[in-house]
Formats: structure tokens, sequence, C-alpha cells
């Protein structure tokens, strides 16, 4: 669009990836008017082109709509014609392992993968998405029984080649069954069956023949299987002749309006970007990857321990102000004690916060006032979705993904970024009844998750037989009723004077067991710029939790790092710098993504999430957090 400006590396990368995306649908028009073959914009590039005359601003693939007769005739033809210098049609005509019933015109000597391609080592150029569009009955029963088959044999596709199930899949169990037991060729049998019983004339709705993101009863074919000549990004392409009713129904009736700027985000998950032969077309830093992609590197890995310690600090200041004990413990409560603060200048995962019970109780009742609207105090109590016997606090309008954690579920709650508040609780002086109070929060908090995050659906996923038979005997319970036993185990000691702590997440502290003295009422020191409190006695703490060293990498590394930063100075730095190459590796498979939207570094931002479409102008930090809901 003429009045958004370029003003980021981001902001240059993605435009970039779309003027190299141009290329490809200038060769798909440049054969379908050769050979008189009648396409137009489908999805999203539709929608962009009505509302933006070109690509919606934050958008980064094309989708080109084709009708059965037209989609069979091109294939056949572009296998002739396309220019393999410069392209290649992936379909499964060319690739036998291509399960997808939609084709793609990749540009060669380009790498556009998302992370589930990487997992499955499919190389992929950058590309345009080519679906087929069939006619269906009029009779509204059996195009929904042809619909409904289709997509759940798509589903299992999608399934088999990537080992995951589609968002919009109501019966996941089939699903998973289907991609599970189903020969790929036997899929595909069923799947042409079906298609050879869809009509062949032209009747009054049409179906997208890819389906996997839903919509079972197709579109209203008036309109959108005439076309005409549009201009797309300064370019002649075609276009459907009416296609608003296609866009109503497929992003619903006020789709002209512009999203809010929190959702103007890419809904794919790039993880592999190379402009090839394409780089040198566009002024572009040597890094442009890094802006369109979810790797980590040192530089946002740095951003996000920066934002952490200020979501740290806020929670400092609210129990100073409010004489609410804390200590600052995990991975940076070891790299304080061991006095190698250089190495926490990296995030290696959420700052834990830990409580006595009551003060825990009280800071929960407290926060969300405190916090204000940047912030979302989290736990089963304030998010019914949410299931973890700890609280955390969240950066709203921020995500992270946890690998751990399902999609389905993480997408029912408020999934920003955030840090851990992990409540200590009583436990008894006597050493064979703590160890079993211990033990008892422990399984239950283990039950919790097994029950919640692998459902009774995981079951049949799963290859371990411990976990078959945990969740078959968990069958009768609920998850709330689960909550509810622990909770009755954290109050058998909750009125007694005792001289331990148990970590009362069962696990975000390792589980650990340690004398109350240690901790006293916290000792206030500077760490990476900010101070916080720890634990009183450090040197009592980390003999207490050194056997961490043992099942913990880092923990190790932050030993040796000690050792090496008095000994030998001149290779501290170094050794950093290794211990940071090999935690990216480990984060990157624990928390695959992270959207910091707003609160990213700023070159890293999409400048579309500031701007305002009514009043034409970008708004500032301070506008938005005051917008925030």
């Amino acid at each position: 669009m003429e009045n958004l400006q370029l003003l980021t590396s981001r902001d240059k990368t993605l435009n970039a990836l779309q003027q190299i995306q141009l290329e490809g649908l200038k060769e798909i028009d440049r054969i379908c008017r050769k050979y008189d073959i009648k396409y137009s914009l489908g999805g999203g590039t539709c929608l962009g082109q009505l509302r933006h005359n070109g690509f919606i601003p934050w958008d980064d693939d094309i989708d080109v709509d084709m009708t059965a007769d037209n989609y069979d005739k091109f294939i056949n033809i572009a296998l002739k014609e396309l220019d393999t210098n410069r392209f290649f049609l992936r379909c499964r005509k060319t690739d036998k392992n291509h399960l997808r019933s939609l084709s793609r015109l990749e540009i060669k000597f380009t790498t556009l993968e998302s992370q589930d391609w990487d997992k499955k080592k499919i190389s992929s150029g950058i590309f345009i998405d080519i679906f087929k569009l069939s006619y269906m009955p009029n009779n509204p029963f059996l195009r929904k029984i042809i619909s409904s088959c289709l997509f759940y044999i798509r589903c299992a596709e999608n399934y088999k080649m990537f080992h995951k199930v589609a968002k919009k899949a109501k019966h996941k169990l089939l699903v998973i069954l289907m991609g599970k037991f189903i020969p790929k060729h036997l899929l595909f049998f069923i799947e042409d069956r079906l298609t050879s019983i869809k009509c062949k004339s032209h009747t009054n709705w049409l179906l997208d023949d890819a389906i996997i993101n839903g919509n079972h009863g197709g579109f209203p074919s008036q309109g959108i299987d005439t076309y005409k000549d549009v201009l797309f990004e300064g370019i002649t392409v075609m276009n459907k002749k009416e296609p608003m009713e296609f866009m109503k129904t497929l992003y619903g009736n006020n789709c002209m309006n512009w999203l809010p700027p929190v959702k103007r985000i890419s809904h794919h998950k790039w993880f592999n970007l190379d402009f090839g032969v394409y780089k040198h077309k566009f002024d572009l830093p040597e890094n442009y990857s890094e802006y369109l992609t979810l790797r980590y590197t040192n530089k946002k890995l740095e951003h996000m321990k920066n934002i952490s310690l200020k979501m740290a600090q806020k929670v400092s200041q609210i129990c100073n102000e409010n004489n609410i004990k804390y200590y600052l413990l995990g991975i940076d409560s070891y790299i304080k004690g061991n006095n190698v603060d250089e190495c926490g200048k990296l995030w290696y995962g959420p700052i834990k916060i830990a409580m006595p019970r009551k003060d825990y109780n009280k800071f929960a009742e407290i926060s969300q006032k405190y916090l204000g609207k940047q912030y979302f105090y989290q736990s089963y109590k304030t998010d019914k979705e949410y299931k973890y016997s700890y609280a955390r606090i969240r950066l709203n309008l921020t995500s992270i993904r946890e690998s751990k954690t399902p999609k389905y579920i993480e997408e029912k709650y408020n999934n920003g970024f955030f840090i851990e508040i992990i409540p200590l609780e009583n436990t008894s002086n006597d050493a064979k009844q703590r160890k079993k109070h211990i033990k008892k929060i422990k399984r239950l908090n283990h039950f919790i998750l097994l029950k919640w995050k692998r459902n009774n659906i995981r079951f049949f996923v799963t290859h371990n037989v411990k976990y078959k038979i945990k969740l078959l005997l968990l069958l009768p319970f609920s998850t709330n009723y689960l909550i509810k036993k622990l909770e009755k185990q954290i109050q058998k000691y909750a009125n007694i004077d005792t001289d331990y702590y148990v970590d009362g997440s069962g696990y975000q502290l390792n589980g650990l067991t340690i004398k109350k003295d240690i901790f006293g009422n916290g000792s206030i020191l500077e760490y990476n710029g900010y101070d916080f409190s720890f634990p009183v006695n450090f040197k009592k703490y980390l003999a207490s939790i050194d056997s961490l060293i043992n099942t913990k990498k880092i923990y190790k590394d932050i030993k040796t790092l000690k050792y090496i930063k008095n000994h030998f100075s001149d290779s501290y730095f170094d050794e950093i710098e290794k211990i940071n190459k090999n935690a990216i590796d480990i984060i990157q498979k624990k928390y695959p993504n992270c959207y910091l939207n707003y609160f990213d570094i700023p070159d890293y931002q999409l400048s579309i999430l500031r701007y305002d479409e009514k009043e034409n102008r970008y708004l500032s930090d301070e506008e938005i957090i005051n917008s925030l809901n």
C-alpha cells in the first residue's frame, strides 16, 4: 500500500519475500493466458486485492484458486511449459512423498520452510499455493457427507506427513487412527472415489479440495467461477468476478475491516529462509533471515531476558510494597550464587520466583490490581483452561509455544511470554513423613499434567507403556478432582510451624526440599542491573541443589564456568559463548517459537502492528500500552 512505509528490517525482509513470490504469480499468469486457463486469487491474496490492491500488509504467501477442469489442464501443461530454470511444480506427479492435495509452484534456488518441513527434512523453495475447486452437489446433505469425508482424508494425509492433527478436526482420535493404520495408497484410492462422485457440471457450490482448514459446506459458486483482470501490486492478474460472498464465507461479514493490530501477524511458522540469487536485488542486512524466522539468536535471547527481568522487577516491587516474601530461584539463583552473572544475560527459560504459601496467597489476591493492563496473573483460579499448580505472570499481546503442551490446549488460554510464581509449602520435620509428603505432591502434580496435557486422545499417540497404563487408571478422575486432592495434601502442614519448605509445583524447582533458615527473610542482591531477593545463606542453598548438576547440563556448565573465572579468566567469555551456543538448541526444542509483537526489538517488529488505518499514522509505545485491554 502506498501510504505504508518500510521502516524496519522486518518490513524490508517481508517486502522482499512478497516481491519474490510475485515472480511465481507472473509465471502462473503467463502459462494460463497462453493456454486459455482460468485462475483467480485465493484466500488472503484475494482479500488483499480487494482491500489493499495487493498483499495484506502482514501476509507472507500467495494463494491461487482454479476450478477442477482448469487445475487439471494447468498441471498437465505446466509440467511441459514451466520455465524449469527458475521454477519447480511440486505435486503428487513430481514428488511421490507429497501427500497434500494442493500443488505448489516453487521458486528454485530459494528456501522457505516451516518447522514441520524442517523436522521431516523436506526441502521447499519460496512458493505459491495452487488450490483446486471442485463443483459439489446442490443437495446440502450429500455435500456435507462428501466434503466431511474428504476433510478427514486430508487430515489423515496431513497426519501421515507431519504427525499433527489439524486444528479444525473435531474427531481427533479418528484422524490419528486413520493416519496410523490406513496406508497412503488406500487413502488416495478413497479420495479418488469421493472425488469422482463430485459434479463435473456447474452447480451452485464449490469446494476447496485441500479443506484441511475446515469449511465442510463449501462456497457459493456465484461469481467465483467467472473471472476478470485486476491489478495486484501493480501487475495485471485474474481474479474472481464477484468474490465478496466467497470472502464472507471464508472470513466473515466484516472481512473488509482491518484486523486489530495484535492479530496482524502471519499464521505461518517459518524456520528456514534463504532468498538465494534474489537477495542481491534488495537492500537487506546480512542476517535478513532472522527477521522472518523463529530461530533464536543471542540478540533475541538477550532481549527476552531483559523483558523477563523487567517482569520479575515488577513482581519484586509489588512484594516490597506489600511486605511479601519472595526469592529468585531456578537457574538465575545458581548463576548468581556462583558469581557468574555475565552468563545470565541470555534467556535460558522462564525466571522462577518462589514465595512461602501465605505470601503466595497474598500476592495472588492483590497482583492484578498492581500488575496493570500489561500483565496477566494466571492460575487455575483466574483461567479455567490452565491447570498448573503454580502461577504465571503473562505479558499480554505476546505468545510463546511450549513443545510439551499440545497446541489445541495451549490455544485455549493466555499463552503470553511468562515468568513463574511457585509456592513453597510447609512440610514435616520428620524425615520419613517429609519424604512421603513430597512423594504425594509430586505424584499428584504428575497425574494432573498427564490428565490435562495428554488427555484421553493422546493415549493412542504415546508409545510409552507406563503412560498408557497411567492414563487408563486416571480415566475415571477429572483434572479438577486431582487438583482438589493436591490442595488437600498442601493443606496438611499449612498451619503447622515446621522447619522445611517443599516445592509446591512438584517439579519446577526439581521438587526441592530445603530448610527455611536458608531462605530467611531474603538477601537483596544486584543481578544484571536489577535488585532481587535471594536466599540468605547462599552457600547452604547451592549445596542443597548441587544434585541438579547430575541431571541438568546447564548447572554443570555454570559450576565449571565459576572455576574458569577464578583460574583462567582469559577464556571466561569464550566459555560463556560455548554454553550459549549449546543452550540455543535446547531452547529451540523446548520453546519452538516466541512472538513478542510490540515488545520485540524495534527492528524485528512489523510496522503494521503500530499502524492506525483510520488516522493513517503509527502509534507510539505509550499509546499502545494505554490501548491494552
